[in-house]
């Protein structure tokens, strides 16, 4: 059957949608200033009436939610109210003085402003939590902030005394909010209300300009012309205010509050009740609050009919059947109201359906009921595919008379019908049944290029390429060959003796980590031992490096499935995505598909943080496989709860697609694993999720395309050698939070490719770790304030024999919390049901053993306390962490251990590691810094390990990588390091960069340079962030260009004189010398071309 349509017509639903009578009657009724209930009702039916009255009213709107609603509140009226507001709270406890998450500082004074500015009503979302909070005044918040625009003339020293005064911390390098830098006349700053850190240059007390800049690579991006910074530091203003506001006396008289449904937030009342909140001085009482609001009108919605949830007494009236007078109780008062009957059907009420499978089957009953049908979403593909579904259910739609069925651009988490008005509005997810997320903006991560390289401390073993083995001792400023003072790293080895190793030089000197625990003996100077050393560990690893490439080419003779283009269907899988996708994460899924469409099979592996988005990237992978490629897909997981993870996952993502998706795992009988792995075997099942299980010898697939492992270091080395069998002609993709050294390294050197994923989703904070002793007051709190936003919580305790006495501890702590034990000696049905009762909010503490360290999401749950924190692996630990802080909510995760006791050195070590981890993205750094505290093992193979011990697991790589380049390439290994002398000024002043560890990481990167791009980007990036190059500067990026001349084209040395330049070259195992003479005029601006140019000329060295 063909019906009329219309497309996206806006003003359809933001008007006339609204024309009937019980619209008319509720909207007279909140004019003539009677309060009103609607019960009955659910959360998108809410969100309608509200827009309703935000678009009608004029006047400020006030909506008191909770914590477990908000979101989807948000959500719902997002796409229909361009005025909504969100005010956060703190989410700390009413009596403590923590600082909140800077993320939440910006996001509350951004709203401040918003409210502040606006001429327009306001539609603004909060809970009862911040809505009792007391915040700054708007008078006094007014001179709380500074709005910069270009071409304004500031004072740069009062510019600088202001932002302390806001609460922002003068750092070397600005890496979060709240951070500000200076260099010469520029500051970066990075405004905790902004999702990007900006640059402010000055020429003289003028702006010049404003741009934003790359927390990681430090770039500018984009040219601004005004920047607003915010308040950094609430609670030390708060602290000094005398009269403190609250967010109700930011918005315009006579507002009107909605209550959200008052069942939830009467619950979220009584839980701030019982943390005491009228003793605290920065909270309101709620009562104060209701005198405050008495002549305001107030419209209360109740998810529950309100007989449910209150004695109620009805009033007589002679109003209509659709309103009743009614005086009922909440909130410990008795409240009147006239009762509304809302207007709004469900579809199985309309239907008389205790069940409905698919909403499309109905629509031609709509039709025939004289409804009409109205489709919402929210881009063009998500229409096009409502189009596409109907079109297979042999209803098409003819697009130009607004007539049956229209399409509107919005959302709502569910549809509803409307009687009244013969309508039927169908949200997009109603069709897909997908989950509905909220989520807003990105947040960027720095990690430094050298941090594991150069973050020396004093008494660490280092190697110096040249000189060996020796131990750092610090840093010091001495007078250079030129009279210059300059910094020097000192380093000692035998004998006392003491190398003074320029600041220039530094990228020749990395931290020692040993094959084992056993410390090296110092290199004596002056010896020839080092260099033997070094030069029987490059014979091994110039073998080694065959061997790893000749792997690698019998792994591209032997070919894999080359995939065509992604299918219509998969593009439409991708979009299917209901969140917003990361630039890594899109970088990582167009590196897979590349590897996908060659012809040698794909090797790659997914580095990047729990809850950072790989499984998605994964399924990517899998869907392409098995929709581009008629392929089956083996999912490869450490334990039986990721297994089910996974399994969950897959089957809801690719819920609109027929793909068959199975797992084989203990939680299933023998029979239904025997059945699951006959339909592997015969091609019936498209995608295996499993345990080692998978790798039985009894697991056969029809035609395996994709292997996917996920937590390859939790594989032993039995699994792994089966792993090797099973890769061959297959792809496959490894996701990693915490990858082994090996798989690091093999990536890093490019003989596995990498994909990182850095840059956390959308509005996720950081994790706050605290190390504490086994206090009971410690542990209250934490409960507490997780009660107080309700949420649920971890507690980690891996002693299955002493884990239900830790329980009955904590329920005799902390009242009313309810609580639930799971450990691996459970049965699997126990298990499954301990984990669904958690998921759906019914446990608030779970208590458990490392069973939940790889594989369970609930979003709600966001403290995490570890007990025996000293007995946990650095890896396990920080797995354990990301357990939390998986949603938009700031993150707490303790760990604890014994009290009145001393741990152990190398648990001190792991726990500090956890607190210097980078905030996001920090599972490479773990990586390496477990590699550290552990040792390096034998985790390139044991012939390796004697070489990694002699020279440094760092030195070790960094030689294995230029073999592995030069055979690449067919070129001779070439090992050799340029000796640079010279009696020009090149150096980074320190006027220009005036911090050294910045000076450092500069010098490490044009030393490791091997290009000349490489050295004019780093060029670019000075300018960029420090201004003009002064001519010390300008030197040294020319002999920088030289020396990668010199270590491709194996010069061992170069001595720069007046007259003159020594030159030694080691080629074809002969050594070779030579005094050039340099032109009498020097150019620096075509330096580096003139003297390239001279020793290609004289040692008959080709382009």
């Amino acid at each position: 059957m063909i019906y009329n349509s219309g497309i996206s017509k806006s003003k359809f639903f933001k008007s006339g949608i609204y024309k009937s009578r019980f619209f008319d009657e509720f909207l007279d009724k909140l004019k003539s200033k009677n309060s009103i209930l609607v019960d009955d009702i659910l959360d998108p039916e809410i969100s309608f009436l509200t827009t309703f009255l935000n678009q009608s009213l004029k006047k400020d709107i006030l909506i008191i939610s909770t914590d477990r609603r908000k979101d989807l509140l948000y959500k719902n009226l997002s796409s229909f109210n361009d005025n909504l507001l969100e005010f956060l709270s703190w989410e700390t406890l009413p009596f403590e003085e923590i600082k909140p998450s800077l993320d939440i500082i910006g996001q509350r004074f951004d709203t401040l402003n918003k409210l502040q500015v606006s001429k327009k009503n306001n539609l603004l979302i909060c809970t009862l939590h911040s809505l009792l909070q007391k915040i700054i005044p708007s008078d006094v918040l007014k001179d709380l902030s500074l709005h910069l625009k270009i071409n304004e003339s500031h004072d740069f020293d009062d510019l600088i005394k202001k932002l302390v005064h806001l609460g922002y911390k003068k750092e070397t390098l600005v890496s979060d909010k709240a951070q500000f830098a200076t260099r010469g006349y520029i500051i970066d700053i990075f405004p905790t209300n902004l999702d990007h850190p900006y640059r402010i240059e000055f020429f003289s007390d003028e702006i010049e300009s404003i741009r934003t800049f790359d927390l990681e690579t430090q770039k500018s991006v984009e040219r601004k012309k005004s920047v607003d910074i915010f308040l950094a530091d609430e609670l030390k203003f708060l602290k000094e205010e005398k009269n403190p506001a609250n967010i109700s006396s930011y918005l315009k008289d006579d507002f009107l509050v909605i209550f959200d449904d008052l069942y939830q937030v009467e619950d979220s009342l009584t839980a701030l009740n019982s943390l005491k909140i009228k003793n605290s001085k920065y909270f309101l009482s709620f009562d104060s609050f209701l005198e405050e609001i008495k002549k305001n009108q107030k419209l209360y919605f109740s998810e529950k009919k309100i007989d449910d949830i209150s004695s109620v007494t009805y009033k007589e009236n002679p109003n209509t059947k659709d309103e009743k007078e009614i005086s009922f109780e909440v909130f410990q008062k008795h409240l009147d109201a006239l009762l509304f009957k809302h207007p709004f059907s469900t579809y199985l009420d309309f239907l008389s359906l205790e069940k409905l499978e698919n909403i499309l089957d109905h629509i031609e009953t709509f039709i025939d009921k004289n409804l009409k049908v109205m489709f919402l979403h929210q881009n063009e593909t998500e229409k096009k595919h409502i189009l596409e579904l109907l079109d297979k259910k042999n209803i098409k739609i003819s697009l130009d008379k607004n007539e049956n069925i229209f399409f509107e651009e919005g959302f709502l988490s569910s549809g509803f019908i409307i009687p009244d008005q013969n309508l039927s509005i169908i949200p997009y997810n109603e069709i897909t049944k997908r989950k509905v997320i909220r989520r807003q903006k990105f947040r960027e991560a720095y990690h430094s290029p050298v941090a594991s390289y150069h973050s020396l401390e004093i008494g660490d073993l280092v190697v110096h390429f040249h000189s060996g083995i020796g131990k750092y001792l610090g840093c010091d400023r001495l007078s250079n060959h030129l009279g210059v003072e300059t910094e020097f790293l000192i380093l000692e080895y035998a004998n006392g003796s003491k190398l003074y190793v320029p600041i220039s030089q530094s990228h020749l000197v990395t931290r020692y980590i040993g094959s084992t625990e056993t410390m090296p003996t110092l290199t004596l100077l002056g010896s020839n031992k080092w260099q033997k050393t070094k030069a029987l560990a490059q014979k091994q690893i110039i073998g080694y490096a065959s061997d790893l490439l000749h792997i690698q080419a019998i792994r591209e003779l032997e070919g894999g499935f080359e995939y065509d283009e992604d299918s219509e269907e998969t593009e439409l899988f991708d979009l299917d995505f209901p969140y917003v996708e990361t630039q890594d994460q899109k970088r990582a899924i167009d590196d897979l598909k590349n590897d996908m469409m060659q012809k040698k099979a794909m090797d790659r592996l997914i580095l990047g943080d729990v809850g950072y988005g790989k499984t998605e990237v994964a399924m990517r992978a899998a869907f392409k496989a098995v929709y581009d490629g008629k392929k089956q897909v083996a999912v490869l997981v450490p334990t039986t709860v990721l297994a089910m993870q996974h399994f969950d996952t897959f089957k809801e993502r690719m819920s609109s697609f027929p793909i068959i998706i199975d797992i084989v795992s203990r939680f299933k009988t023998a029979k239904e694993n025997k059945n699951t792995l006959e339909n592997v075997k015969t091609g019936k099942i498209d995608i295996l999720i499993g345990t080692h299980r998978i790798l039985s010898q009894d697991v056969s697939f029809k035609d395996l395309g994709l292997l996917i492992v996920d937590e390859e270091q939790r594989f032993g080395v039995r699994a792994k050698e089966h792993l090797k069998k099973i890769k061959k002609g297959v792809d496959c993709l490894t996701l990693s939070a915490t990858p082994i050294p090996r798989t690091l390294y093999m990536s890093l050197i490019k003989v596995k490719e990498m994909s990182v994923i850095n840059t956390p989703p959308q509005d996720r904070l950081p994790i706050k770790t605290i190390i504490s002793e086994n206090e009971d007051e410690v542990i209250k709190n934490a409960i507490l304030r997780e009660k107080s936003r309700q949420g649920q919580l971890f507690f980690i305790h891996n002693r299955v024999e002493s884990i239900y006495k830790r329980l009955e501890h904590i329920e005799k702590l902390v009242k009313n919390c309810t609580c639930a034990v799971v450990h691996g000696q459970m049965s699997t049905k126990d298990v499954d049901l301990t984990f669904h009762k958690f998921k759906k909010g019914e446990i608030d503490i779970l208590f458990a053993t490392t069973i939940i360290e790889n594989g369970i999401d609930v979003p709600n749950a966001n403290t995490i306390i570890i007990d025996r924190a000293d007995t946990f692996g650095l890896a396990d630990l920080y797995q354990l962490r990301g357990r939390v802080g998986r949603w938009n909510r700031s993150a707490y995760a303790y760990f604890l251990t014994p009290k009145n006791r001393q741990i152990s050195e190398i648990s001190q070590k792991r726990l500090s590691a956890l607190l210097e981890a980078p905030t996001f993205g920090g599972g490479m750094a773990i990586a390496m810094r477990d590699l550290e505290i552990r040792g390096a093992g034998d985790i390139l193979g044991i012939k390796q390990s004697g070489q990694i011990s002699n020279i440094g697991f760092h030195l070790y790589c960094k030689l294995l990588k230029r073999a592995i380049l030069s055979i690449q390439n067919k070129k001779e290994a070439s090992f050799i390091e340029t000796k640079m002398e010279f009696s020009y000024p090149a150096y980074l002043p320190d006027e220009y960069i005036p911090h050294e560890n910045l000076r450092m990481e500069i010098y490490y990167r044009l030393g490791e340079a091997q290009s000349n791009k490489t050295i004019d980007d780093i060029s670019t990036e000075l300018k960029d962030r420090f201004g003009s190059l002064p001519e010390p500067v300008k030197e040294l990026i020319s002999l920088s260009k030289i020396k990668i001349f010199a270590n491709l084209n194996s010069f061992t040395h170069l001595k720069f004189g007046d007259f003159t330049l020594y030159c030694e070259r080691l080629f074809e195992s002969k050594k070779t010398h030579k005094n050039l003479i340099l032109p009498k005029k020097r150019d620096i601006l075509k330096f580096e071309e003139d003297i390239i140019s001279m020793l290609k000329d004289s040692f008959n060295i080709s382009s």
